[in-house]
């Protein structure tokens, strides 16, 4: 039995709805054998465009065709079931669905999604715009003047009265406010449009449009014959028309919807050796579409559904017009229609075949049986032999219709078996709700041999992607917006090309599952009857299904899995880190995808990056704004402790004593710990030797120049004083003194830290781990050197350190491969004076150099090439006594720690066939380094009116830098006052 199908567009419905019966095909009346009552397929074209031609008039008339009369079936005419677009909620333009009214409006709001993201997409498409440049951006700020300026005359303009006496006074108020608008985008876009036309805006764009609603500002009378429906289709208009000169290629509200940018495109490919199999009316090379053949009815039949799926599917990035979202994809399309816009499915059956052997790895079928979601006769068509053989090969996505239903029954599958390679396609507005028009799932199954199998719903391979308003190819060069599923459905093949072309082993059902897994939840939670597994998300698709299951392949091809990549920041930097990066897999059915992830995107994430710099924003303006006299001597002086003593025992000449000093507030108090630093001093006068035990910032006690005296000098992150040795800074140390002679000391210790890297909820007081996987921080050093005085006013010092990281680089750490376990060994030479100069001034400086290696990291990836070495500085000059006796300057010339040089070697596997999955090993050298930071600061303090009252000041500026200090960066500054009662 023939079964016949049938396409058509608003314009043709409507002609053939007032054509003689004559023009129905023969098929209508003919006396063959054949006597059962055809089933109509149409394309689901969005061809429901009340805004032009005489749709409007004949909504009235439509109404007494619905009744009880089904027009999908029996002997009605099937061009009326076309209409039914029209009919009261069905219409995508009016009724409960209207785009252009109350809270989705896309004009105002928060959901602006005409301009409101092109700026994003700005950074993508510069190439395009050449001598616009300057242009573009004044369009940003023009539309979102203009919004809220429309939404204003629109409200106004809808409550005119036309019967009031005062209408033609208030139409003339809209014109004068509609002319302020014209005169705006004329100031805004008329060289745009003279350079493009050589005409004025109103010449090239105005006057048209004007017209088209019959609209003339100079008779406001002509205002009141536009309803709400035409207010809002006018302005829409009117922002298309002017965006087609912007020299960029248009920007579309579904694009950020469905989480695609170009930049996302082109970075996965775009498409590129995948070619999309497309069943749809034929269009002209004017498209300039990337088309390899076209094979079925060859003749342009006027009429551009065919034209307007491609467009979405692989219109180029060329700076004219629309953008495609696999612009690199071939097309091989199949038109299955004749001059009477029907067909059969056997030409149906016969397009597949021939796509498939053209090699389609993804098929758009924008077309299906009015009044199903997916009728049963796909599966005859499937389950042909000719078919049957190749559709293995490729993803059908199918679209689901524009008739507002629910499929209520379900599909015998049992001929054909597999789902795996079917998706199927509604529509949402642009609020992400469902479309009145689309097709649902309901709880209709793909049944085997009358059971449901688990995966086989049809809500289980049902997908939504944006249909409403959908700015597409109008076949003759221009563009148009059109509504229905037709044009979702080319978003889900796009996207789908795109996984294919990124990962060209797949196999279809894989590529169905990505985008099904990936797909953003919408209405009830989990797969539901009306969204299926939710809204396409591209961004999500090309993405990691769960990163918590993501591997590396080893250099001798074993699987490590990781549980999410990613390393502190610490010292340990990188000269092209966003060029440097490892290769992650993740298991897909019984084949893989690989991730390609640079070593910038592993640093931390963005939340973890904002809490650092939070925390030692938050730490440095703690320290800065502490008393400025820090021994209680009346006088201004830099130091961040003050040592408060008390005795515990004396015999003779040897005294032991507890002391309490403030603590570091870099470091993390927890449950358990005392907000202060705790020690026993032991002490023989006589000798001048010294023991010193005690629990808090060992590299500030170590410290024989009193000007380091605050706790930044020592951070590996802020300062240049010894850095090396403030990685094992915070917890348990000990350290002893030897005298000499008057002139020359000895010091010796041991210093460690334990950083869970905790950080505590100020509220809840809840202690939460920084970064999920990653192991406590454990540091420990040995220090030994000498000071020595030259002569009264200049003393030097030099000191020898031995780090030992058990699972960092520089206070860096990994998880995954980038796991630092096995640990580094730096050692460190410093140097440092002391110098007293003219004019009561002070000179301090402090130099270190030091060099990191390691042994073999238990990632089994890395590898420490070449040594580390680094350097660090700081030179600081203080003025005690500027003003007055009680004040004091410090300026400062800091270099925290910064690698010189140092090689790291990573040895993996990765792809080398994208097209069959093949694993090779390989090595990549990252190098060392980065820019150097250099930082200045000033400080000053004093004391007035006795002592009452506390004044100080302190700025910090970053000279140079990438920023990896982690610190306050650019340019801080803040003062204090406090006054005593």
């Amino acid at each position: 039995m023939k079964k016949f199908l049938r396409n058509t567009a608003a314009a043709s419905v409507l002609a053939f709805a007032i054509t003689p019966l004559t023009a129905i095909p023969a098929w209508a009346g003919d006396d063959s054998e054949t006597t059962e009552t055809p089933t109509f397929l149409f394309s689901y074209r969005g061809d429901i465009d009340p805004f032009r031609g005489d749709i409007s008039p004949f909504h009235g008339d439509i109404n007494p065709f619905h009744g009880d009369i089904n027009p999908f079936r029996g002997d009605i005419s099937p061009f009326y079931g076309d209409i039914s677009p029209f009919w009261g909620d069905i219409s995508p333009f009016w009724g409960d669905i209207n785009p252009f009214h109350g809270d989705i409006n896309p004009f105002h709001g928060d959901i602006s999604p005409f301009w409101g993201d092109i700026s994003p997409f700005r950074g993508d498409i510069d190439p395009f715009y050449g001598d616009i440049n300057p242009f573009y951006g004044d369009i940003s700020p023009f539309w979102g003047d203009i919004g809220p300026f429309w939404g204003d005359i629109n409200a106004f303009w809808g409550d005119i009265d036309p019967f009031e006496e005062t209408s033609t006074s208030e139409y003339a108020s809209v014109a004068e406010q509609l002319q302020a608008i014209f005169d705006r985008a004329e100031e805004v876009f008329g060289a745009a449009v003279e350079h493009e036309t050589g005409q004025s805006v109103h010449e090239a764009v105005l006057a048209e449009l004007l017209t088209r609603y019959g609209l003339d500002l100079s008779d406001p009378d002509s205002l009141s014959s536009m309803d709400a429906a035409d207010r809002s289709a006018f302005f829409l208009d009117f922002y298309d028309g002017l965006m087609g000169f912007t020299g960029l290629d248009r920007v579309d509200h579904w694009m950020p919807a469905i989480n695609w940018t170009p930049a996302l495109s082109q970075a996965a490919g775009a498409g590129n050796n995948v070619i999309v199999g497309l069943l749809d009316f034929s269009f002209t090379s004017e498209e300039a579409l990337n088309v390899r053949n076209s094979k079925g009815e060859r003749a342009y039949l006027n009429f551009a559904h065919g034209a307007a799926v491609a467009s979405l599917i692989n219109a180029p990035l060329d700076g004219e017009g629309l953008m495609g979202l696999a612009p690199d994809a071939t097309l091989v399309t199949y038109n299955p229609f004749d001059d009477t816009l029907s067909t059969n499915f056997d030409d149906v059956r016969d397009g597949i075949d021939a796509l498939l052997t053209g090699g389609a790895h993804v098929i758009n079928m924008s077309l299906g049986v009015p009044g199903t979601t997916f009728s049963q006769e796909w599966a005859d068509v499937f389950s042909d032999r000719q078919v049957a053989r190749r559709a293995d090969d490729a993803l059908f996505v199918v679209a689901a219709g524009n008739d507002g239903y629910t499929q209520d029954f379900d599909v015998d599958w049992s001929s054909v078996g597999s789902v795996d390679n079917l998706i199927i396609v509604g529509s949402v507005d642009p609020a992400s709700n469902i479309s009145t028009f689309s097709n649902r799932p309901g709880e209709a199954c793909f049944t085997v041999n009358g059971v449901c199998e688990e995966g086989n719903r049809l809500m289980d391979r049902f997908l939504v992607a944006p249909g409403e308003l959908i700015l597409v190819s109008d076949g003759e060069g221009g563009v148009i917006r059109q509504s229905g599923t037709s044009f979702a459905a080319p978003m889900v093949a796009g996207a789908a090309a795109l996984v294919q072309g990124r990962w060209g082993w797949l196999e279809s059902g894989d590529v169905a599952d990505v985008l099904l897994r990936s797909a953003r939840d919408l209405g009830d939670p989990g797969t539901d009857a009306v969204y299926g597994r939710g809204m396409l998300d591209v961004g999500a698709a090309m993405s990691p299904l769960d990163p918590d299951n993501l591997y590396i392949v080893t250099g001798d091809l074993k699987r490590r899995d990781v549980a999410g990549a990613v390393r502190t920041r610490g010292r340990l930097t990188f000269y092209s880190a966003d060029e440097n990066s490892v290769v992650l897999f993740e298991d897909l059915n019984d084949t893989f995808r690989d991730f390609v992830v640079s070593l910038d995107d592993l640093t931390l994430d963005m939340s973890d990056d904002e809490l650092e710099s939070a925390v030692n924003a938050e730490t440095y303006l703690i320290e800065r704004n502490r008393d400025a006299d820090s021994d209680d001597d009346g006088a201004a002086d830099f130091r961040d402790t003050t040592d408060y003593t008390a005795p515990l025992a004396a015999r003779g000449d040897f005294r032991i004593t507890a002391v309490m000093s403030s603590h570091d507030p870099r470091e993390n108090i927890t449950d358990g710990e005392l907000p202060v630093q705790l020690g026993i001093r032991m002490t023989d006068r006589v000798s001048g030797r010294e023991m010193r035990f005690g629990l808090g910032n060992g590299a500030l006690a170590f410290s024989g120049q009193n000007s380091f005296g605050l706790f930044s000098d020592h951070r590996p992150e802020t300062g240049g004083v010894n850095p090396v040795l403030g990685f094992a800074s915070g917890g348990l140390y000990g350290m002893g003194t030897y005298t000499l002679d008057n002139r020359t000391r000895f010091n010796f210790g041991v210093s460690t830290e334990r950083d869970e890297d905790m950080y505590v909820l100020p509220y809840s007081g809840e202690e939460r781990s920084r970064i999920s996987g990653l192991d406590a921080y454990q540091a420990t050093a040995f220090a030994g050197g000498i000071e020595h005085t030259v002569r009264e006013g200049l003393d030097v010092n030099l000191s020898y350190t031995l780090l030992r990281e058990d699972a960092g680089f520089l206070g860096a750490q990994g998880t995954g491969p980038l796991d630092f376990s096995g640990g580094t060994m730096t050692d460190a030479v410093t140097f440092g004076t002391s110098v007293a100069l003219p004019m009561a001034l002070n000179l301090d400086a402090s130099a270190t150099l030091a060099r990191t290696r390691a042994g073999d990291f238990d990632s089994e990836v890395l590898e420490l090439s070449q040594d580390a070495m680094s350097t660090a500085f700081q030179v600081t000059m203080t003025r005690n006594g500027l003003v007055s006796d009680r004040d004091a300057l410090r300026v400062s010339l800091i270099q925290p720690l910064h690698i010189e040089s140092g090689e790291m070697r990573y040895t993996a596997a990765g792809i080398t066939d994208r097209e069959s999955g093949a694993l090779e090993v390989s090595t990549q050298t990252w190098r060392l380094g980065g820019e150097r930071p250099l930082f200045a600061e000033a400080m000053y303090g004093t004391y007035l009116f006795d002592g009452s009252t506390e004044f100080s000041f302190y700025s910090r500026v970053e000279l140079s830098g990438d920023g990896q200090s982690d610190d306050i960066s650019g340019f801080t500054a803040g003062g204090r006052l406090r006054f005593e009662f």
